[in-house]
């Protein structure tokens, strides 16, 4: 390797050192960013539809996101808070209910099998216990209380914060304003030759992220319906507040449905046994139906992301950037999956 080479391997390691030494930072300017986009899209939309100025479109959505946010804030928050907090309550009596009955039943198979006399038999539910110590009730309710403290304190220490969602929102709305000319300042770092092409990457990433972004929400909205449908048909506990859970929680692809079911599932095992099987098939019935018939539906508006690299981004960024990385993983596979194709196209 000559001085060049290695000037420019130098040059690299610095830039990734820097990179990662603001890794928050840029986490927060990336959520500007994907916020940003959002709004634009809408904007434009709205500005095509009504055939109005961009400034009173951009109004529109604003003022139209401004209320969906309060009425969240002051309808739909304060009885789920309170809510979610009796589930968390209930989850360590729907544990507590396992443990008695994985009890029953292996007395049950212990006497079936060595008779009502069996002392001087090996016992099996002893066996088991000694083996994998199943906690107590008041253990369990510690432990999920402890659990979500320290998921509260991550989220806080990531960019929850008061000024950091301030700072967020006031990115995202001065980008909003005038995307074009952030653009235009973006592509003067880029050398001449290769502008008009980075400019259409950049209206390709564009375009699949406000894909994914419309994809994404009538997905959660419909898992949402769905499990608030099937959850009142069962007659379980704290319908809106599971079916919000689902919703919410839909946007993180694998992980998310598998959480959201813990809840309904733990609130089932206090009414009987088979309540439980029925919300978790009813659960994986709605998975599927998002995956292979509601997906598939709206999949010319839907960037296809490669499975593989959608399980490397959400690994990838949660390793990275913790608990808000791992939610913003799907967008940034999205816009790396674009930015990646076009710019090795023509090689």
């Amino acid at each position: 390797m000559n001085s060049l080479s290695y000037f420019k391997l130098v040059v690299i390691l610095i830039t990734l050192l820097i990179v990662w030494t603001l890794k928050d930072f840029l986490l927060l300017i990336i959520c500007a960013l994907v916020i940003s986009n959002i709004v634009c899209n809408l904007s434009n939309q709205i500005q095509k539809g009504l055939k109005i100025p961009r400034s009173i479109s951009l109004f529109l959505v604003l003022a139209a996101i401004s209320v969906i946010i309060f009425t969240i804030f002051i309808i739909v928050l304060p009885p789920f808070i309170k809510e979610f907090n009796e589930i968390l309550v209930e989850i360590p009596n729907g544990l507590s209910k396992i443990n008695t009955l994985i009890n029953t039943n292996l007395n049950k198979f212990n006497s079936l099998f060595y008779g009502e006399q069996s002392e001087n038999v090996i016992d099996i539910f002893s066996l088991i216990n000694n083996v994998v110590t199943i906690p107590d009730v008041s253990t369990i309710a510690k432990a999920i209380q402890e659990s979500f403290k320290n998921l509260i304190n991550i989220a806080g220490n990531l960019g929850s914060g008061l000024l950091r969602l301030i700072f967020v929102l006031a990115v995202s709305l001065m980008i909003s304003i005038e995307p074009k000319q952030y653009k235009e300042n973006i592509l003067l770092l880029i050398p001449k030759n290769y502008r008009n092409k980075f400019r259409n990457i950049l209206e390709k990433c564009n375009i699949a992220l406000a894909n994914w972004t419309f994809s994404m929400v009538i997905s959660s909205l419909s898992v949402g319906l769905l499990s608030l449908i099937v959850l009142s048909i069962l007659d379980v506990k704290y319908v809106v507040s599971n079916a919000l859970i689902a919703m919410v929680l839909n946007i993180i692809p694998n992980i998310g449905p598998v959480i959201s079911g813990i809840f309904p599932i733990s609130i089932a095992l206090l009414d009987n046994f088979w309540k439980p099987l029925a919300v978790l098939g009813s659960y994986v019935i709605i998975q599927n139906i998002e995956s292979y018939i509601i997906m598939p539906s709206i999949m010319k508006k839907k960037a296809n992301l490669l499975p593989g690299l959608t399980l490397i981004s959400q690994f990838g960024f949660t390793f990275i950037f913790g608990p808000l990385g791992l939610i913003l993983s799907l967008p940034l596979a999205v816009v790396i999956q674009v930015l990646i194709k076009e710019s090795f196209k023509d090689i």
